[in-house]
C-alpha cells in the first residue's frame, strides 16, 4: 500500500491547489476612440466592465479568477447571430506576472479590437527604463545617450535603462539598414522613478518623421500613493 501514498498525495494537492494563474491585468487603450468603447473582461461567466480606459494611462488592476480562458466582450454591440454576446478570446501566459492588455483596433475581429498582452512586471520592466515596441514594417535602431539597441519588428519588447541621476539626454532613431541617416533625433528625460513604454508606429505625414512615437510614462511615486485595490469577491 505504501507505493500508492505519493500518487495519492499529488492528486490531493492538485485538487486543493489554487489556479496556476489568477490574473489581475491592467488595460491600456490604443487611442482616444478605443478608450470610448464599452468593453468588459470575462473570466468564466462573470463580465467585469473596463472603466477608466485612456491612451496614455493604464487602468487600475482588474482581478480575474482562474487560469482562463479569458474574453474581451463588446458591451457596445448587440448580440451576435447566435444570440450570444460578441466577444473574442485571448490568453495570458502563466509566465506573465503583471499583465498589461493593450486594446488595439482591429476590424477583422468580431469585437473590432484585438488584445496585445505584455508583462508589465517592474522586475523586468525597470523603473527608469524605456521599453520599445516596433509596430513599423522595418527593424529600427534606437540610441539613448551612449547606449544603442535594435528594435525588431513584431511587437517584441526591448528595454533600455540608462541609470544615474535625473537629466536630459540625446535620443535618436534610425533604420538598421541606414544607421547614418537618423529618422528622428531629440532630447528626452531620464528619471529613475519613471518608466516609459514607447510604441513606434509609421508616420502618416511624409513631411514629418516616417516614425512616430506613442509614449506612455508611469511614475512610481504616484502609484505608491494610490490605495491598494481589494481583490474582487468570487462565488
Amino acid at each position: 500500500m505504501r507505493r500508492f501514498l505519493l500518487p495519492l498525495c499529488l492528486f490531493t494537492c492538485l485538487l486543493i491547489s489554487p489556479p496556476l494563474h489568477a490574473a489581475a491585468p491592467r488595460v491600456l487603450a490604443w487611442d482616444d476612440a478605443t478608450a470610448t468603447r464599452k468593453l468588459a473582461l470575462v473570466s468564466g461567466t462573470s463580465p467585469i466592465e473596463i472603466t477608466g480606459m485612456h491612451p496614455l494611462k493604464r487602468t487600475k488592476p482588474m482581478h480575474l479568477s482562474g487560469p482562463g480562458p479569458f474574453f474581451i466582450r463588446a458591451l457596445d454591440k448587440g448580440a451576435g447571430p447566435d444570440g450570444k454576446p460578441v466577444q473574442d478570446v485571448f490568453s495570458i501566459a502563466e509566465s506573465v506576472v503583471q499583465p498589461l492588455l493593450v486594446v488595439i483596433p482591429d476590424a477583422k475581429q468580431a469585437t473590432g479590437i484585438r488584445i496585445l498582452v505584455l508583462d508589465d512586471n517592474p522586475v523586468g520592466f525597470h523603473w527608469g527604463a524605456y521599453r520599445f515596441l516596433n509596430a513599423t514594417p522595418k527593424e529600427l535602431a534606437v540610441k539613448l545617450e551612449n547606449k544603442a539597441v535594435r528594435i525588431p519588428i513584431g511587437w517584441k519588447p526591448v528595454d533600455l535603462d540608462l541609470g544615474g541621476e535625473a537629466r536630459g539626454f540625446g535620443a535618436a532613431v534610425a533604420l538598421t539598414e541606414d544607421l547614418a541617416s537618423p529618422l528622428y533625433s531629440g532630447v528626452w528625460e531620464y528619471d529613475k522613478n519613471v518608466r516609459t513604454l514607447v510604441i513606434m508606429v509609421p508616420g502618416s505625414d511624409p513631411r514629418l518623421s516616417p516614425v512616430l512615437f506613442k509614449a506612455i510614462p508611469e511614475d512610481k511615486t504616484a502609484i505608491e500613493q494610490e490605495p491598494v485595490p481589494k481583490p474582487r469577491a468570487t462565488s
